[in-house]
């Protein structure tokens, strides 16, 4: 194999999910585009963090200081939903049920992959909280991690975080998505029945 496009491909493989034969296909697509499809690829890429980056308060996709949920007013403080992944709050998002607001920890606890309590964003999320309930206000932690051995942990870290904290709830999704899947995969129905029936 050409030592570059062998190169290409494992730069490829870099990224989570992507194996040898899909990192190869990824490079031999980019092949087929011209030099100017590649440029603007480029570019896109070079400048990701630049022009993209998270909101102080919730941790999504943000172009400023704060998400556009972070900044609807519309929205009930009272509620925030915990998530392991920004993929995860758009899925809740397109179900255009859940009206709270959002806080993503950027993964689920896994030492073997270096995701501990200390690397993701629980010391933002219990401020965040505290914040919330000084003055006498109650809420409602929905935790929405993966039903996986990693997200289960997660949610079992969370409940010893908040479960003696007065004037927060925590509740979880119904068992409405299946153990061992994504939110990111789940279908739109499925997560309805999930947050229309979370306890």
């Amino acid at each position: 194999m050409n030592p570059k496009f062998k190169n290409a491909v494992d730069t490829f493989r870099k990224l989570p999910g992507v194996g040898p034969r899909q990192a190869a296909r990824f490079v031999m697509a980019l092949l087929e585009k011209s030099e100017a499809e590649l440029q603007e690829f480029g570019r896109t890429l070079h400048n990701l963090k630049r022009d993209i980056s998270f909101c102080s308060v919730c941790f999504n996709i943000s172009e400023n200081h704060k998400c556009s949920v972070c900044l609807d007013a519309k929205r009930d403080p009272a509620k925030i939903l915990i998530l392991e992944k920004v993929t995860d709050l758009d899925s809740i998002e397109r179900t255009g049920l859940y009206k709270g607001f959002y806080h993503v920890l950027g993964g689920a606890i896994n030492p073997l992959d270096g995701l501990t309590p200390e690397t993701l964003k629980f010391k933002e999320l219990e401020n965040r909280v505290n914040k919330e309930i000084a003055g006498g206000k109650t809420m409602e932690l929905i935790v929405a991690t993966n039903p996986t051995a990693s997200g289960e942990t997660t949610a079992l870290y969370i409940n010893n975080l908040f479960q003696n904290k007065t004037g927060v709830t925590l509740t979880r999704l119904a068992r409405g998505l299946a153990s061992g899947s994504n939110l990111e995969y789940a279908d739109e129905i499925t997560l309805k029945h999930a947050l229309e029936h979370r306890r």
